[in-house]
């Protein structure tokens, strides 16, 4: 895999989004502390997009090794160049797949599992 350049001067080397598997989707979410006393936060996306690094990042050139903790170290510019890269993008499709929204006739079914959006 190709190297890719951090603001800070540092490198990270990603896996091929094509070879993740169902256990680093498993590792990827378990990243996320939630559980079923806990509410949804704002930042519930950026520890699922942590957790996303954390399987994706083969190699990098920070002197700690990839993990949850190192992911929280990194420099605000150089997350923000990785969340933006071809292969964390493409990851986060695979891992993270959006639900189809509800058609207006399937909101207006009454067999339907979830209510009618007021919007």
């Amino acid at each position: 895999m190709p190297r890719h350049a951090l603001p800070s001067g540092n490198w990270v080397e990603l896996r091929d989004p094509d070879t993740l598997r169902r256990g680093d989707k498993k590792k990827a979410l378990g990243l996320v502390p939630i559980d079923e006393d806990i509410e949804l936060t704002l930042a519930t996306d950026m520890q699922m997009t942590d957790g996303m690094f954390v399987v994706m990042i083969s190699s990098w050139s920070f002197e700690y090794p990839v993990s949850l903790e190192a992911i929280g170290l990194l420099p605000l510019a150089d997350g923000t160049v990785l969340e933006g890269l071809p292969e964390i993008q493409a990851a986060h499709k695979l891992l993270f797949p959006q639900q189809p929204e509800a058609t207006p006739e399937q909101a207006a079914d009454p067999t339907s599992p979830t209510e009618p959006s007021d919007g």
